[in-house]
């Protein structure tokens, strides 16, 4: 499958309003929620966190009001994400444009659905690992790649993934992010579905939401 993920295509879903239509900062903001929890963080720590693809930065309020004795740092690779994260957020973090090789040594490096967009993912893991002493990865758990040519997501991941790795503990768990962009489709697959299922008295669906898996692996720091 072609990878689309470049800088150029990240440029402009971020400058021509795309990311904003389809809920994204919503989403992202979502995601840093569910995740700052599963962590394992206290909230009195002092170190330096680095968010490895922080897109417009949405995470950053959550960071800082769940750890506000940390210094943050966001890195991506597009840099229209970058200049509205200095726009909006250089109060809460300093934001950096570049990819894996302009990571400086952080405690730590939090990563929140995007190494399902990479194609040379695990190389990228393993140099994250270098330069931290904990390194979190999120992506989606078992999902399923549609065959069409203008995916984002060319990687699907399980328990096993990322075995190359010092793995430390792996954490599955029910997203409200990772579902709430598909909610038409939840309306019609489960809802719109479940009125014909229940007229020929068959089996109703409960919907749940898609489920993330949560990687800590052990930087060398």
């Amino acid at each position: 499958m072609k990878n689309i993920n470049t800088s150029e295509y990240w440029d402009n879903r971020f400058s021509s309003g795309d990311w904003e239509d389809k809920k994204g900062r919503k989403q992202t903001a979502d995601f840093a929620r569910e995740q700052v929890v599963r962590l394992g963080l206290p909230k009195s720590f002092s170190g330096t966190i680095l968010d490895f693809g922080c897109g417009l930065g949405d995470a950053m309020p959550v960071y800082k009001k769940f750890f506000p004795q940390a210094r943050l740092i966001g890195l991506d690779h597009s840099k229209e994400a970058i200049e509205k994260c200095r726009q909006n957020y250089s109060h809460y973090a300093s934001f950096i444009h570049g990819n894996v090789d302009n990571v400086s040594p952080v405690d730590v490096i939090i990563s929140s659905n995007v190494f399902e967009h990479l194609t040379n993912d695990v190389d990228v893991a393993r140099k994250l690992g270098t330069k931290c002493r904990r390194l979190f990865i999120t992506v989606p758990y078992k999902e399923t790649i549609q065959s069409q040519e203008q995916n984002e997501h060319v990687n699907t991941y399980d328990e096993d993934s990322f075995s190359e790795l010092l793995c430390l503990r792996r954490e599955i768990f029910a997203s409200k992010g990772l579902g709430q962009k598909n909610w038409w489709g939840v309306l019609y697959h489960v809802w719109v579905k479940n009125i014909f299922r229940f007229i020929i008295r068959g089996k109703i669906w409960a919907y749940t939401h898609p489920r993330e898996i949560m990687f800590e692996i052990q930087g060398s720091l």
